[in-house]
């Protein structure tokens, strides 16, 4: 079985390489130099040469406050590349965000209505929305990520640990508004590895949700990683503000499409997984 993998260098796209290539898989992953994502041609030319079984779209700009300028860029990255991937009539999962949602009635399932609040969701909502009734297409979406890394600052999560070990001994501020449900890389990789097979034979399509289950704002994820890192959590300071690109208060992602049709993994403890992530970086 061939996969195609767009956001291959990315932190999940990462673990999903590893994860597929140690099940078997062969692997197209193309680099940003190789293809520009943004070129119908050259996406098209890409799916004609790797003729994959499977396109995993893990390829993205997920920063909220780099999605606010709608740039050209963005969107095709964010609207136009799962819409042509999904044209291809080639099994897709494509890559979502809880950011679809507005944060004010969790949790969500996968047929609540869409009502993002930033930039970044609406270009994501508006990608599901080309795409959600395409044969053969499985929407995941997933909420904030961290996973094994070489840098610290690749995550939203793991990067409380490095603005901690480079404020050496002051204080920092955290988020102690947004509930979050951070999750593993890990195991959204096997989770991906446990889909493919039903996308693939065109028996699972339509919107899934995959999500740890422990809520926690950031400074709550920084109090856990403080002692980790040799950090005393007295430098952790909650902060209530509110951000200059809103971002919703609370997205937690009903899983229970997955878990009924006994395709759920379980998540690995946070703690648990943070020991992981923090071993590899250093």
């Amino acid at each position: 079985m061939k996969l195609l993998l767009l956001g291959a260098s990315g932190l999940l796209g990462r673990q999903v390489a590893a994860t597929f290539r140690a099940a078997g898989w062969e692997l197209a992953a193309p680099t940003h130099r190789e293809v520009d994502l943004a070129r119908p041609e050259a996406v098209a030319a890409l799916l004609t040469a790797s003729a994959p079984n499977l396109i995993l779209n893990c390829a993205a700009q997920r920063k909220p406050d780099l999605c606010e300028g709608n740039s050209p860029e963005v969107q095709a990255l964010n609207i136009d590349l799962p819409r042509r991937l999904a044209e291809s009539d080639r099994p897709l999962i494509h890559i979502s965000t809880d950011y679809v949602f507005n944060g004010a009635n969790a949790p969500y399932a996968e047929d609540a209505r869409r009502c993002p609040i930033n930039a970044y969701g609406r270009q994501k909502a508006a990608a599901e929305a080309a795409i959600e009734e395409a044969p053969n297409v499985l929407i995941l979406r997933l909420p904030i990520l961290f996973g094994p890394t070489p840098d610290l600052r690749n995550s939203a999560v793991t990067i409380l640990a490095a603005n901690l070990l480079a404020a050496r001994g002051a204080c920092v501020k955290m988020d102690d508004l947004a509930i979050r449900y951070p999750t593993f890389t890990c195991d959204i990789a096997r989770q991906l590895l446990r889909l493919a097979d039903p996308v693939c034979a065109g028996a699972l399509r339509g919107i899934a949700h995959y999500s740890a289950e422990e809520p926690m704002t950031k400074f709550q994820m920084a109090l856990t990683m403080a002692p980790l890192i040799g950090v005393e959590t007295a430098q952790c300071l909650p902060d209530r503000t509110p951000p200059a690109v809103p971002r919703p208060y609370d997205c937690h992602l009903s899983t229970r499409r997955l878990r009924q049709i006994g395709l759920f993994v379980e998540p690995t403890p946070f703690a648990t997984a943070l020991i992981q992530t923090l071993a590899a970086a250093h």
